[in-house]
């Protein structure tokens, strides 16, 4: 995916603002397990779709303290991502100070550099406003999940054997990842998204959650 995300696609030469988060970070796709956009492939179905969320546990946007920041990226593309036309939208809790939100937008909106957060708006096609949205998130390994109110859900769970039934530990890693650099990757047990044509539904597909920091140059550790 690094690859032919970067492939082509305009970079400014300078950042307006030096931001850093380091949080915990949910994703689910529609993938088949390890998802081959990660290897520069084409997505299992033909198109992707996404809902991923990050909870900030340190980050600053400029002198604004990011702290404590839970927000949420809903993503759909007609195909592979870089191919285009995509729809999103950002989702942020209501516990997130005006200061806050603002800083999020940016950051999502690829005004300021960070891997994903530059590269996906140059994607879409269509960037919904920004929505305050109460988002319920709860990150424990494999078994992470978050909910935003009345738009969608993400439930994370191990892999396991198929024969046993015994809970198995496998891993991406990405020395030039845009989203991370080294994740496990999960079972999505169900997640869904219901949020004007940002429509999906899924069960059993590809997940990650890590630890991600990120800053204006992009995935930094």
């Amino acid at each position: 995916m690094d690859e032919l995300l970067t492939r082509g696609l305009p970079f400014r030469g300078f950042v307006a603002e030096k931001w850093s988060i380091e949080a915990e970070y949910i994703q689910s796709c529609n993938c088949d397990y390890g998802c081959p956009c990660n290897f520069n492939g084409y997505p299992t179905t033909g198109n992707c779709e996404a809902l991923v969320a990050y909870r900030i546990r340190h980050g600053k946007f400029g002198s604004t303290s990011l702290d404590g920041t839970t927000f949420a990226w809903a993503l759909w593309w007609p195909k592979a991502i870089h191919e285009g036309h995509g729809v999103g939208r950002v989702y942020v809790d209501p516990a997130a100070s005006p200061e806050q939100r603002k800083a999020v937008e940016e950051i999502t909106g690829g005004k300021h550099g960070g891997g994903i957060f530059e590269i996906f708006p140059k994607t879409f096609a269509r960037t919904y406003p920004l929505s305050v949205k109460p988002i319920d998130f709860h990150y424990d390994g494999a078994s992470s999940w978050f909910k935003v109110e009345g738009v969608g859900e993400v439930h994370s769970e191990p892999h396991k054997n198929p024969v046993t039934g015994v809970p198995v530990e496998t891993y991406v890693k990405l020395p030039k990842g845009l989203a991370f650099r080294e994740a496990p990757v999960t079972n999505i047990r169900r997640w869904w998204m219901r949020d004007e044509d940002l429509l999906a539904v899924h069960e059993n597909v590809n997940g990650h959650v890590t630890i991600v920091k990120i800053n204006e140059t992009g995935v930094v550790g």
